[in-house]
């Protein structure tokens, strides 16, 4: 069957054209043992095969071993997990072919004629014979010279049949143990969560990259990720930011739910900031501010102060606030407005809540920075409890050298900070309504 996906450009350029490579004539290339061996790894590795591993593969083969029990070591190797990942997690729309170059659609173009090419690629991929529609489809393709090799490749990995036979191949899906802690501090490791990653990508933050890694892209990241995986995000799902600025999250859940209701003084201290993260004319003008399209009747900017919110009781679904609290006076204007954000939850609601803790050196050198024991105070109410525990050992387990805020407060990464002997970052909590 014709890929039923949308074929995104890939990293790299285009193949060489097909013109320049000769075409191999032979009718099939699974004959013997050997030719399907070449067809393996050129399909699904994307290479040739070494001399080494011929001689190993064509000895298995004589002590017994199946060409399916090839695929499968082909399938569960990680050089293959790297391959296809790949294609999955770029996101770059402008980029079409896979990144491998002339090499591989030369490679591809010796396994004999365009239908010796597909039967290989449906053995191989798909573990059967070609289907009259989908074999059909493709050869259309490759006669018209409408797509690279390397091209039709792609699409039959991208497919549907294929990533349910991958899963029935590798059950485990192939993936290395990642962090998915939603309770935590700042965490470094979720950088090499693949999933965590693309709702990093789709928010359009700033400091993607692992190695410019900063809190706030943690903050937003980390409450999106999070939201999604408590089952937060609906159609019906309505939700508050308080002291939401004009920052992209609020966009990208206008695009998940029902109705967004982001809230701040507008003007503020933060108009001024450095990152103008709270300029008051997104009240008017929210499409200036807006990173992607988005729903414009999902989202709603008001003028709001968070320790007094002007909504009934129960009224939304999902509340947050990111590193905002500790700028509303002190210990009891942030825990203020984390009773007004557990009034206006519904049971069942989920309130993502960040905000400064120390992790080591003085205290009280630096207002808005809480001690542990004043966060647990300030979520410390009947109505609210944690999904789960904090992890608060995280910069026990990574060697961080934080960044002096006096001297460059715009170093990366910038996940451990300090000020005036003080070390701190990020604390993100997920809370639900119970009562």
């Amino acid at each position: 069957m014709p890929n039923r996906f949308k074929l995104p450009r890939l990293f790299g350029r285009a193949p060489e054209p097909a013109a320049e490579v000769a075409l191999d004539t032979r009718d099939s290339v699974i004959s013997t043992d050997e030719e399907f061996l070449e067809a393996m790894y050129w399909i699904v590795l994307g290479r040739a095969i070494d001399d080494e591993w011929r001689k190993t593969r064509l000895r298995h083969f004589e002590l017994g071993q199946t060409r399916d029990s090839m695929l499968q070591a082909a399938f569960g190797s990680s050089e293959f997990r790297a391959r296809y990942y790949g294609y999955h997690d770029v996101v770059d729309p402008d980029v079409r072919v896979p990144g491998e170059g002339a090499a591989l659609e030369a490679g591809l173009r010796g396994l004999g004629t365009n239908r010796a090419f597909l039967e290989a690629c449906y053995v191989c991929l798909f573990g059967r014979e070609p289907d009259p529609s989908g074999h059909g489809y493709y050869l259309s393709r490759l006669e018209q010279d409408a797509e690279p090799r390397a091209q039709i490749v792609y699409a039959l990995l991208q497919s549907q049949e294929f990533a349910d036979r991958y899963r029935v191949l590798c059950p485990s899906g192939g993936r290395i143990p990642v962090d998915v802690q939603l309770c935590e501090l700042a965490n470094p490791a979720k950088w090499d969560n693949p999933e965590w990653r693309r709702a990093l990508d789709a928010l359009r933050l700033p400091a993607e990259k692992k190695l410019a890694m900063h809190r706030k892209a943690y903050e937003f990241t980390q409450t999106a990720w999070g939201l999604d995986r408590l089952g937060a995000l609906t159609e019906m799902a309505t939700v508050l930011s308080v002291g939401a600025g004009h920052e992209s999250l609020a966009y990208w859940l206008a695009n998940r739910t029902r109705l967004v209701i982001a809230t701040d003084l507008y003007p503020g201290d933060w108009e001024a900031s450095a990152g103008s993260e709270g300029d008051a004319r997104v009240i008017k003008h929210p499409d200036e501010f807006a990173p992607f399209e988005y729903r414009r009747d999902h989202l709603r900017f008001l003028q709001m102060d968070g320790r007094k919110l002007a909504f009934r009781d129960g009224a939304f679904s999902v509340a947050y606030s990111l590193s905002s609290i500790e700028h509303f006076g002190g210990f009891q204007g942030a825990r203020d407005a984390v009773e007004e954000m557990a009034r206006v939850l519904a049971p069942g609601g989920v309130l993502a809540l960040a905000t400064e803790w120390r992790v080591s050196g003085p205290s009280g050198t630096a207002e808005g920075i809480f001690e542990p024991d004043e966060v647990r105070a300030l979520i410390d109410m009947p109505s609210l409890a944690l999904v789960q525990p904090i992890d608060d050992r995280v910069w026990e387990r990574y060697e961080g050298r934080p960044v002096n805020l006096r001297l460059n407060r715009y170093e990366t990464p910038h996940m451990l900070l300090e000020i005036d002997g003080t070390v701190f970052t990020s604390v993100m909590m997920f809370l639900r309504k119970i009562a």
